[in-house]
């Protein structure tokens, strides 16, 4: 049996008190369409792009935060022994590890600087495909203290860590596993930013894409901009409030 690697966020699941509007708004802006899953506690839907399932919608849980939010699934071999290890490290377990029907195990945690994500043991191993337009390309924490989050990462996830000086912006911090870049960790920009996870959709065009998403009920957070070598990326919350990236890659 293949054993299940660590270090990839593989899921991205979007909470909120009203999903049909949120699966209106990202259907025009990325044509993400829904399948239906069945569960043990009902129907689950699924965020598909084209032919992939990449994410999910879920209405606000009891004891959630009532604020629409993106949750980002972390790939471990055991949820609940990766659980108690954030706890050891200084986190919290908001949910411990449960089973979900007969796709895997997964709990739910908070870094010790509060930023959730989940803790996702599939069932089965597959692979990952490559990011395509419309689909997840990336994720991004903000923090108060990089050097201390990118520790905690590293002992979760088994993340490798490479450095970036961005001018202006200081160290940016590349967590990569199998030395593929997976996700990136710097400074807090403003004060009293959210300490959380911004994932991020690869686009064809940021330009177009920010627009569109501004002309269906989006407030713009950061315009396009481009990163030399990296691409051009932009920053929206949607209509519902929850923060969003999209990058167009440069060409390779």
């Amino acid at each position: 049996m293949t054993a299940i690697g660590t270090g990839k966020f593989v899921w991205f699941e979007y909470v909120s008190k009203d999903v049909k509007k949120a699966q209106g708004f990202f259907g025009e802006l990325f044509g993400w369409t829904t399948k239906d899953v069945p569960m043990p506690q009902g129907a689950y839907t699924m965020i598909a792009a084209a032919d992939k399932t990449i994410g999910g919608y879920l209405p606000t849980p009891e004891g959630a935060p009532p604020n629409a939010h993106w949750v980002s699934h972390l790939q471990v071999t055991d949820a609940k022994a990766a659980a108690d290890k954030v706890r050891s490290l200084g986190g919290k377990i908001a949910k411990q590890a449960f089973k979900v029907g007969d796709f895997g195990t997964m709990a739910i945690v908070l870094d010790p600087h509060g930023a959730a994500f989940a803790l996702w043991q599939p069932a089965k191993v597959e692979d990952q495909p490559e990011p395509t337009t419309n689909t997840f390309c990336w994720n991004e924490l903000f923090s108060a203290d990089p050097v201390a989050s990118v520790a905690f990462y590293k002992a979760i996830g088994g993340f490798e860590e490479e450095k970036m000086e961005m001018p202006g912006m200081g160290t940016y911090h590349l967590l990569k596993s199998g030395g593929v870049p997976r996700a990136g960790v710097m400074k807090q920009m403003m004060p009293g930013q959210p300490h959380a996870w911004l994932p991020y959709v690869q686009v064809a065009s940021a330009d177009a894409s920010s627009e569109k998403a501004k002309k269906l009920g989006a407030n713009i957070v950061v315009p396009p901009t481009e990163i030399p070598n990296v691409g051009r990326f932009s920053i929206f919350a949607d209509p519902q409030g929850s923060p969003l990236g999209i990058l167009q890659p440069a060409p390779r």
